[in-house]
C-alpha cells in the first residue's frame, strides 16, 4: 500500500530489540540444586577433618567452589599456600566425585519451572544461549545432561569456573561464552544471575542488561519473579 507524502504512516508501536546473547547462571537460575551441592561439600570437608558451619557452606556454594574451599582452609587451618594447595585439590576433587555419585544415585534433578520453554523460545528467535557456573565445567555439564539439554543444540556455550583465569566475580566466564558464540565485544548480552558474585561478574563483563532471579535481593540487577516474568521482559510475550 502506498501512502501520500502528507499522510503519516501508521504507528505499529516500538520495535522489540532482541539481545544477541543470554547467559544464565546454571545452579542459581535454571537448576536450583544448591542443597545437593551443600550436602556433598559438607561431606568432602568432613572427610578432610575441616570444621565447617552452615554459613561457610552457603558462602562457598554461591561462588567458584575451589577458591571458596581454599579460603575456608586458610581461615580454619592457617596453613601456608604450599601446604594448603594439595589439600584444597583433594577436597575439591572429592566434592566433584560426590556430586557425580549423587547424580547417579538420585538422577532426578530440580528444574526451574518454565526453563525448557524459555530456552526453546530464545533459540527459536536466533538468540545465543550461554551457561556459566560456580562449578567446574565437568560438573556443570553433568547437571545439564541430567536436565536433558545435552545434545539438543539449545546451549551454545557452557563455561565452568575452572576454565578461565578470571572466573566470578571476574568477567572471564561471560567473555569466554561470548567468544565461543562468535560474538564481538559490542554484542548485546543479557545476564540472568542468582548470586551477588554472579552479578559482580556481569558488571565486570559490561553486560547490557542484568536480571536477578534469587530469593534474596541482590543490589544492582533488575529482579524478576520467575522465568515467565523474564520471558516477558526479554521477548515481550508471555510464554509460561
Amino acid at each position: 500500500m502506498l501512502f501520500p507524502l502528507d499522510v503519516p504512516l501508521p504507528d505499529h508501536g516500538p520495535v522489540l530489540s532482541l539481545p544477541d546473547l543470554v547467559v544464565f547462571d546454571l545452579v542459581g537460575v535454571l537448576v536450583p540444586e544448591r542443597p545437593r551441592l551443600a550436602s556433598c561439600l559438607a561431606a568432602a570437608l568432613a572427610a578432610a577433618d575441616i570444621p565447617v558451619e552452615d554459613e561457610d557452606l552457603a558462602e562457598i556454594i554461591t561462588q567458584p567452589i575451589r577458591p571458596g574451599i581454599s579460603r575456608l582452609v586458610s581461615r580454619r587451618l592457617r596453613l601456608s599456600p604450599e601446604v594448603s594447595r594439595p589439600l584444597v585439590k583433594v577436597i575439591a576433587e572429592d566434592f566433584n566425585e560426590r556430586v557425580l555419585q549423587s547424580l547417579q544415585t538420585f538422577p532426578h534433578i530440580k528444574l526451574q519451572p518454565g526453563a525448557e520453554i524459555l530456552l526453546n523460545e530464545l533459540a527459536a528467535d536466533g538468540i545465543h544461549i550461554g551457561i556459566d557456573s560456580e562449578l567446574d565445567g565437568a560438573l556443570a555439564t553433568a547437571l545439564i545432561r541430567r536436565a536433558g539439554w545435552a545434545g539438543t543444540g539449545l546451549l551454545e556455550a557452557v563455561v565452568g569456573s575452572d576454565e578461565v583465569l578470571a572466573p566470578r566475580p571476574g568477567p572471564g566466564q561471560i567473555e569466554e561464552i561470548r567468544r565461543r558464540c562468535g560474538l564481538q565485544s559490542d554484542a548485546t548480552v543479557v545476564k540472568v544471575v542468582g548470586t551477588p558474585s554472579d552479578a559482580q561478574a556481569a558488571l565486570a563483563a559490561r553486560c547490557t542488561t542484568v536480571y536477578s532471579l534469587s530469593p534474596e535481593p541482590i543490589v544492582g540487577p533488575t529482579a524478576v519473579a520467575d522465568l515467565g516474568d523474564l520471558a516477558e521482559r526479554i521477548l515481550a510475550r508471555d510464554l509460561i
